[in-house]
C-alpha cells in the first residue's frame, strides 16, 4: 500500500486540536499516521495541496443505488464512482431496489457487493413488505445483517399504527425509522408546487399542507411511541416550524433537506424542464430560506442529494408524464458552497455534509477516511466527464463553485478528475 506525504494542507474538522491550521500530513498504510507542520520523508510520494482543505468524508442518507434489479440506470460500481467524484465515502442505499431490500439476504447482497467499491455502502431496509404500508418487515434480520435504517421512501406510512408500531419495534436494538412526509391523497396527480406558477402551467399542484399535515402526525406518534424517526427530504417552512419545536421539547427527531431545495426554486420549472421535477416540488423562495435558517440555527441536521438515477425514456418526455427525480452525488459540494459561501461558514457545511450525517446513523468517523477541497476553484460537469450512468440533472454545464480534489477511503488514495 503506497504511502503519501500531502504538503500545506489546512485541516477542517472542529473536533482536531489542528482545525484551521496549515500542515502536512502523513498516510502510511491506510491510515493517517501524523500530521504537523514539521513532516517530511523522502520515501514517500510527496504531493501539494496548497490552498485546499483537508476534512472528513461526505455521507449521503438518501442515495437510489438501483442495484439490484434497474442497473440500466446505475450500479453498484457506476454509483461508487458517482459518489467518490463528489466527496461522498458513505452513502446510505434505500430500499427501492427490484427485489426492495426487506430481507436479510438482501440486506447482505448489498454489503457484499459494495466491498469491491471504495467507498462505504449501508443498505436501508424497508418498514414494510413491498411498501404496502401494512405488512411489517423482519426488521430485527435485517440489523443483524446490517441494515443502517428502515425506511419505505420514496413511499410515506400512510397507517399511522404501523408507523407507531416500527417506532415501537426497533427501540430495543436502538434502530432509526427514516420517514418522507407526505399525504398521497393530499398528492394525488401533482405535478409541481401549488401557486400561480402551477396555475399558470396548467398543471395540478402539490400544497405545503400535504407535506407538514405528516409531519405533525409523525411528530405526535413519536412522542407517544419513543424511539428515533428521521426526516428526509423536508422542503416547506411550516415543516422547519413543526421541527424546530419538536426539537425544542427534546423529541429525538432529525431532519435533512435536499440539495436542489436549496439551490433552486419552483420558477425553473416555468419552461417545463422535466430534470428539475422532483418530489417533494421545488417550492417558493420564502420556503428556502426557511431552509437556509434551518440549516444556520440546527433546525436541520444535514443535507442530502436524493440522487436518483433515470435513464432517458423515464426523463427526457413530457413533463407531466416524466418520473420524480435528479442525479446529485457529483454535484452536490460545488453547488452548495456556490450559494451557500456567504451564509453557511465552511466549518458548517462540513457538519451537514459529514458530520452529522454519521452521528445520525451511529458511523464514528474515521481517520483512514478523508476527502481534500478546494473552496474557490471553478469547474463544470457535463455528459462526457460525468461518472453516474444517468444524466437526469439540471445543473449539467452549470459553473459550480468548490471542488474535490481527492478522496482517501477504505485505503484508496484517488485524484479526481473531472
Amino acid at each position: 500500500m503506497t504511502s503519501y506525504l500531502l504538503k500545506n494542507i489546512t485541516v477542517l474538522d472542529m473536533a482536531s486540536v489542528h482545525n484551521g491550521k496549515k500542515v502536512n500530513v502523513l498516510i502510511e498504510n491506510g491510515k493517517i499516521t501524523k500530521i504537523g507542520e514539521a513532516i517530511e520523508d523522502a520515501a514517500v510520494e510527496t504531493i501539494d495541496f496548497s490552498g485546499s482543505y483537508l476534512a472528513h468524508g461526505f455521507c449521503d442518507l438518501y442515495v437510489n443505488i438501483n442495484d439490484p434489479g434497474f442497473e440500466y440506470r446505475e450500479d453498484i460500481t457506476s454509483v461508487a464512482n458517482a459518489a467518490i467524484a463528489g466527496g461522498f465515502t458513505t452513502i446510505c442505499a434505500t430500499a427501492d431496489n427490484h427485489p426492495i431490500t426487506q430481507t436479510k439476504a438482501q440486506v447482505e447482497y448489498i454489503l457484499n457487493n459494495a466491498k469491491n467499491t471504495p467507498i462505504t455502502i449501508l443498505p436501508i431496509g424497508a418498514v414494510t413488505e413491498n411498501f404496502d404500508g401494512k405488512t411489517p418487515t423482519e426488521m430485527l434480520d435485517m440489523h443483524y445483517a446490517g441494515a443502517i435504517a428502515f425506511s419505505d421512501v420514496p413511499h410515506g406510512i400512510k397507517d399511522s399504527g404501523v408507523l407507531l408500531r416500527a417506532l415501537q419495534y426497533v427501540q430495543p436494538f436502538n434502530g432509526l425509522i427514516i420517514t418522507m412526509p407526505f399525504d398521497k391523497t393530499l398528492v394525488g396527480d401533482g405535478q409541481v408546487n401549488e401557486s400561480e406558477v402551477s396555475v399558470r402551467m396548467g398543471m395540478k399542484g402539490i400544497t405545503n399542507l400535504s407535506e407538514y399535515s405528516v409531519v405533525q402526525r409523525d411528530i405526535e406518534l413519536l412522542k407517544y411511541a419513543g424511539g428515533k424517526m428521521h426526516f428526509v427530504g423536508i422542503s416547506t417552512k411550516e415543516s422547519i416550524e413543526l421541527i424546530r419545536k419538536a426539537k425544542s421539547e427534546q423529541l429525538n427527531i432529525t431532519c435533512s433537506v435536499f440539495v436542489h431545495h436549496l439551490i433552486s426554486d419552483e420558477n425553473e420549472v416555468k419552461n417545463f424542464d422535466s430534470n428539475y421535477k422532483v418530489f417533494p416540488p421545488l417550492r417558493i423562495q420564502d420556503d428556502q430560506q426557511a431552509l437556509i435558517e434551518g440549516l444556520k440555527d440546527g433546525t436541520v441536521d444535514c443535507i442530502s442529494t436524493q440522487h436518483t438515477p433515470l435513464n432517458i425514456d423515464e426523463k427526457n418526455v413530457e413533463f407531466e408524464v416524466a418520473d420524480f427525480g435528479i442525479i446529485g452525488l457529483e454535484t452536490a459540494f460545488g453547488l452548495l458552497h456556490k450559494r451557500l459561501e456567504k451564509e453557511v461558514p465552511k466549518e458548517r457545511l462540513i457538519d451537514l455534509l459529514s458530520t452529522n450525517p454519521r452521528k445520525i446513523i451511529n458511523q464514528a468517523a474515521s481517520s483512514s477516511d478523508f476527502i481534500i477541497l478546494n473552496f474557490d476553484e471553478e469547474w463544470t460537469l457535463t455528459e462526457k466527464n460525468s461518472k453516474s450512468k444517468s444524466r437526469n440533472s439540471p445543473y449539467l454545464n452549470t459553473p459550480l463553485k468548490g471542488k474535490v480534489k481527492a478522496v482517501f477511503s477504505k485505503g484508496n488514495f484517488i485524484i479526481t478528475n473531472n
